[in-house]
């Protein structure tokens, strides 16, 4: 196996599986827990990520598909995809940034529209190969419709755009929020743009204090 990120709670490597390139996350034991604790916890979030691509891909999202799954391991096989990050291609001289943000906006909304927030939405956790827009590392995901929940996941995605996009951000936004609002209606769409505006007072609120 290749090692391809070492992370704080889990490690992912590449390999085969079934002739086929994969993904193998393995949550890995962490030394400061109870070591029964740690076995339990590690499992319960193994099975939540597993099942929560599984209601992402149901949902129309085009996420990662499950090779394998298990508990005691702690382990998670799925689908290597291989595109490069959107990161990258919103960097890239003679790219359609707005195309490609409105195809964001319409996978972010399938997702929330399907009652999931991310949790950890970067242009660096969104991959673009053949079949569009894929999302990956469900690891902070949960099943959710609350409205701030769903502002969380896009004030995330602002701003990285601000910090890593600067030059591009406003327009990026601006395309991906179509997107987003073509899945979830103009309605639903407004009211998690609201939240998301209150969201950002708040912390500018708590940066003065």
């Amino acid at each position: 196996m290749k090692l391809v990120y070492r992370g704080a709670e889990a490690d992912i490597f590449s390999d085969e599986w079934g002739g086929e390139g994969a993904i193998f996350k393995f949550r890995k034991p962490l030394p400061y827990r109870h070591p029964e604790l740690d076995a339990e916890i590690r499992a319960q979030r193994t099975v939540r990520e597993a099942e929560i691509i599984h209601d992402a891909k149901a949902a129309g999202v085009n996420a990662p598909s499950l090779y394998y799954v298990s508990q005691p391991e702690s382990l998670i096989v799925m689908e290597e995809i291989n595109g490069p990050r959107l990161k990258s291609l919103l960097s890239s001289p003679g790219r359609d940034p707005e195309g490609i943000s409105f195809d964001f906006g319409v996978t972010v909304g399938r997702l929330h529209r399907g009652g999931i927030m991310h949790g950890d939405l970067t242009t660096s956790n969104v991959l673009v190969d053949r079949a569009g827009v894929r999302l990956i590392d469900f690891g902070l995901s949960a099943h959710s419709i609350k409205v701030e929940d769903h502002a969380v996941d896009l004030r995330l995605i602002k701003e990285t755009l601000a910090g890593a996009h600067s030059k591009i951000a406003a327009v990026v936004m601006a395309s991906f929020m179509k997107g987003y609002a073509s899945e979830v209606g103009e309605a639903r769409a407004k009211t998690v743009g609201r939240k998301l505006v209150e969201i950002e007072r708040r912390g500018r609120y708590a940066r003065l204090e």
